[in-house]
């Protein structure tokens, strides 16, 4: 038997987890989620509900993500795991938090994916010359554009992974530099503009315009190398199967340091230069739109593309409409089969999609055909509740990202005793941004507005309903549990009052009602200030003000409750519900 088959082979090793990723390939899963379909349809929206204050909605959005993308790699790069977005909440809080988690981010990569299908099949009916939409639903030739989207995108992930990592890297550079293009292009041949907008409100205007913008659904991605962050490369040198075995004269603690700053560079890095895109984006958007001092109406860049008398842009244009969505779409269907490989692994789901090596179409391929196949099938029953409508698509994305991106905070502060020795200075750091990251995410849920809020959580219920009431279903007839085999967490609700993981779950399911409690008081309309009649209605500042500030105290309340209850379920564990070693990358 080869050492490579040997390797495959490992007790409780999963094959697919023992692949390596340098820096170029962690770029590219970060920029290629962030640079999606959001960049097509964001800048008019900004410019329609900012106005001259548009440059400052994508730098605020941009500081947000960047703050919860802090939070997130610092328990990476302490706790290296793939499939940690999941894992690390189950060893912390236990399986009924990380099961109400599991369902935000399996709905949530779902849905932005579906979104992502949808944005190719707009550009791609521009080549065809077809309608997708016949204002609100999709017509027959875009139900099939988008159906055939999504199955291209679920094809391409069963390349082999070496393959598909570097076919997904290409095709982010590809599309950043057509953006680039795009935006030289606009910027050259367009008009300046004098475009009014709202802009005595300042920071006011700029916040609530992130949420109703899109601008948030535009950054959501940059978690993909997070997703495999124990798939890091730890040594220097090619991309491969298996791990460099230690030369003479190898430093662990400079390996280490390279591997923390390869994760580090990837997200946040990428963050930052999507910034400095986006705000170029919407310089030479503003450059080819002239403002009327109306918030409603504003053109798209696609009808200032249709509009422009270059040819030469309009192609660049719709390449860039077709392989940005395209390459998000590998990103998250990818990564998602990682997530759900370690839900079967935590029995939080069905056990046959723990591990590639049942479930592959090949011995050392290593992918999740039945995850991917699964997540197709629940990708089309979203596409028709929604009837391709892209505005909900990204509005419920939005909302189940934030709520994914809030349990890293919790584990960070709960875990930190736990994790790699820090100095005093740098735990102190890491807990004041985790407290930061909290309220502000549940801040911008809140100023998201009710229409908005209310779909996300009512997808988050019907994904929680699921996972913990299909083993109830198994207990009750048997036979089903030949189809669905996983442990009934949901018996633990019973012992609410003593057992740790039962009362985190029932804090985070509280918080989030009355986070949406809040938000139907306060902000039962859309919150964007192009809203007619808020910019000039001082009374509704006053209140966004003080059910803000009601809603921020309630997160800190929410999340020190939920960081003790975390720490009592780590000592009631006795020591069993350990984080992952840095120098470790299996499953």
């Amino acid at each position: 038997m080869t050492g490579e088959r040997a390797r495959g082979r490992d007790r409780g090793t999963d094959p697919a987890d023992r692949w390596r990723l340098s820096v170029f390939h962690l770029v590219g899963l970060a920029a290629g989620g962030v640079l999606g379909s959001g960049w097509v349809t964001s800048a008019s929206k900004v410019e329609g509900a900012a106005g001259t204050k548009s440059w400052l909605v994508w730098l605020v959005g941009g500081l947000l993500m960047f703050v919860i993308a802090w939070v997130m790699v610092e328990l990476a790069q302490d706790a290296p795991k793939t499939g940690g977005l999941i894992f690390l909440p189950l060893q912390t809080s236990g399986p009924l938090v990380a099961t109400v988690v599991a369902a935000g981010l399996w709905i949530f990569y779902l849905i932005n994916l579906v979104a992502e299908a949808v944005m190719m099949a707009h550009d791609l009916s521009w080549w065809k010359g077809a309608h997708v939409t016949n204002g609100t639903s999709l017509t027959t030739p875009g139900w099939l554009l988008v159906l055939a989207g999504m199955v291209v995108i679920y094809a391409l992930n069963l390349l082999l992974p070496r393959i598909f990592f570097r076919v997904n890297s290409w095709i982010t550079v590809l599309k950043i530099v057509i953006i680039v293009i795009t935006v030289l292009l606009l910027a050259e041949q367009g008009h300046h503009s004098i475009s009014s907008g709202l802009t005595e409100h300042g920071w006011i205007s700029a916040l609530t315009s992130v949420v109703g913008s899109g601008v948030i659904y535009t950054y959501v991605g940059f978690q993909g190398p997070l997703d495999f962050a124990g798939n890091v490369q730890r040594t220097a040198g090619r991309w491969r199967h298996g791990a460099r075995r230690p030369a003479v004269g190898d430093d662990p603690v400079r390996e280490r340091a390279r591997e923390v700053s390869r994760l580090r560079w990837a997200v946040l890095g990428t963050l930052v230069g999507s910034v400095l895109l986006y705000e170029a984006l919407q310089f030479a958007y503003q450059h080819n739109v002239i403002g009327t001092g109306s918030n409603n109406g504003m053109p798209t860049i696609a009808d200032v593309v249709q509009d422009h008398q270059a040819g030469v842009l309009r192609v660049v244009f719709h390449v860039a409409g077709v392989l940005a969505p395209l390459g998000a779409g590998l990103v998250f269907a990818h990564a998602l089969t990682r997530e759900v490989a370690a839900l079967g692994r935590a029995h939080l789901t069905h056990r046959g999609l723990q591990t590639a090596r049942r479930t592959t179409m090949g011995r050392h391929h290593g992918i999740y055909w039945l995850v991917l196949l699964v997540n197709l099938c629940i990708g089309v029953v979203i596409l028709c509740l929604e009837r391709g409508n892209i505005s909900n698509l990204m509005a419920v994305t939005g909302v189940l990202a934030l709520i994914v991106y809030a349990m890293p905070a919790v584990v960070l502060v709960a875990q930190r005793n736990r994790l790699v020795t820090r100095s005093k200075r740098r735990r102190v750091v890491q807990c004041v941004l985790a407290r930061v990251s909290f309220a502000l995410i549940a801040l911008v849920l809140y100023l998201t507005g009710w229409p908005d809020v209310w779909r996300g959580m009512v997808a988050l219920a019907v994904g929680c309903v699921l996972l913990l009431g299909l083993p109830l279903v198994s207990l009750r007839w048997p036979g089903f549990g030949r189809f669905y085999d996983a442990k009934a967490h949901a018996l633990l609700f019973r012992r609410w009052r003593h057992d740790a993981a039962a009362k985190a779950a029932l804090i985070l399911l509280g918080y989030l009602a009355a986070l949406t409690l809040l938000t139907l008081w306060g902000n039962a309309a859309p919150s964007t200030l192009s809203t007619p009649g808020k910019q000039s209605n001082p009374s509704y500042h006053t209140k966004t003000k003080v059910l803000g500030g009601a809603t921020v105290v309630v997160a800190m309340v929410a999340f020190q409750a939920l960081v003790v209850t975390s720490q009592q379920f780590l000592t009631a564990a006795d020591g069993s519900r350990r984080l992952p070693a840095p120098a470790t990358a299996a499953v």
